[in-house]
């Protein structure tokens, strides 16, 4: 009787452990395309007519204070006249249907790389990037109260549906000829892509 106690124990004590691992674990998606973009505060260009679409996965730990993510997109920067390559792509803080400052990023091809943790480059029009976001790569934003390292203003702008991921590009031109303030965006939601499929700011592609 004794050792079916003690077998009972451990079984118990192995699944509080896997739970007590996972407590913090939330998944959230997005959907991008161009019907959603704005552009930036203050350069706002509407909706962007685009073949680029993308999806993002993202599971955010608070416990560890990491978010690991899966960004895929194809066709950005495609359409003419006004194509070009991916320059940067990374989260916003900012409601669905305005625009907000930078909160960390994907990845870049920026010349001048972000404070922080060194992002991966992006996929110049069609590709996958994968990472996990750290707290010191969450960038300052003074307009909108948010300092940089604070990981906590991350978890808010998901958890409050109040972050967007955003994929920009550029022509490599003085004047840009693409779209530099953005091309193709999508509100993060909280649970799987299957679940946003149907939300009514996201729009399958014509």
């Amino acid at each position: 009787m004794r050792r079916y106690k003690l077998i009972g124990a451990a079984l118990c004590a192995g699944v509080l452990a896997v739970w007590g691992g996972s407590a913090g674990a939330q998944e959230f998606s997005a959907r991008l395309d161009g019907f959603q973009e704005l552009g930036a505060l203050n350069n706002q260009t509407g909706a962007v007519l685009s073949n680029g679409t993308g999806t993002l996965q993202l599971f955010l730990n608070t416990n560890a204070k990491t978010a690991t993510f899966t960004l895929t997109y194809n066709n950005v920067g495609t359409t003419p006249p006004k194509t070009g390559k991916v320059s940067v792509a990374h989260i916003h803080f900012g409601k669905n249907h305005t625009s907000g400052g930078v909160l960390i990023f994907f990845c870049s091809n920026q010349a001048a790389p972000p404070p922080g943790p060194l992002p991966p480059s992006c996929p110049a029009n069609s590709g996958t990037v994968t990472g996990t976001l750290l707290p010191a790569g969450v960038q300052a934003i003074a307009g909108q109260n948010v300092v940089a390292g604070d990981f906590d203003a991350l978890v808010d702008a998901l958890t409050s549906n109040t972050a967007y991921a955003n994929i920009h590009t550029t022509s490599g031109t003085t004047p840009d000829t693409a779209f530099p303030a953005g091309e193709i965006r999508g509100q993060i939601r909280r649970g799987e892509l299957d679940q946003n499929r149907d939300r009514g700011d996201n729009h399958e592609h014509r």
